[in-house]
């Protein structure tokens, strides 16, 4: 939960006025459960979306769901899932490991950033994956590696510009 990825996209979504919640899924740090292979920790992502409701009095006008890695697969299931969402952003999805197909059914505005060098994830994998979704995505493709190597103000301007997009289509 505390990677620059992570700490860097959640603070462009707090510069972009959204009231904003990171947490570490199930078994995680001090979390406690276990590990849920990816299904349990749609979950606690669904739990988040309905306690940032309690805590907001109401729904927020535009709820997103962000992931970085495994996260990201999460968090693009929980999309899928819960239809509050609106937007979903996914960072370096692992596409070598998990399949992400299920997003080819229309679910919410969708922002994909990936790494030409991503050691989890393809780039013929990640174009197939975007070229495939029935509404045109954000995409963004960055010259790094899964975890931002030396791409960290990269990854900064292509998560606000991802916000923007999604706000400008709101």
């Amino acid at each position: 939960m505390l990677t620059p990825v992570i700490m860097t996209t959640e603070q462009a979504f707090q510069e972009a006025g959204y009231t904003t919640l990171a947490f570490n899924f199930r078994g995680v740090g001090g979390s406690e459960g276990s590990y849920g292979e990816g299904r349990a920790e749609v979950a606690d992502v669904i739990g988040a979306l309905d306690h940032l409701e309690v805590a907001l009095g109401s729904r927020p006008k535009l709820m997103a769901v962000a992931g970085y890695s495994f996260g990201s697969y999460v968090a693009a299931m929980a999309a899928a899932a819960d239809q509050r969402v609106g937007f979903y952003l996914g960072i370096a999805p692992p596409l070598n490991h998990y399949d992400f197909g299920f997003l080819r059914q229309p679910i919410c505005r969708v922002a994909l950033i990936g790494g030409t060098h991503d050691e989890f994830c393809e780039a013929a994998r990640f174009k197939a994956l975007y070229l495939s979704l029935p509404a045109t995505p954000w995409v963004r493709v960055l010259e790094t590696d899964h975890f931002f190597t030396g791409a960290l103000d990269d990854l900064t301007q292509a998560s606000r510009d991802a916000i923007a997009w999604v706000n400008a289509s709101a």
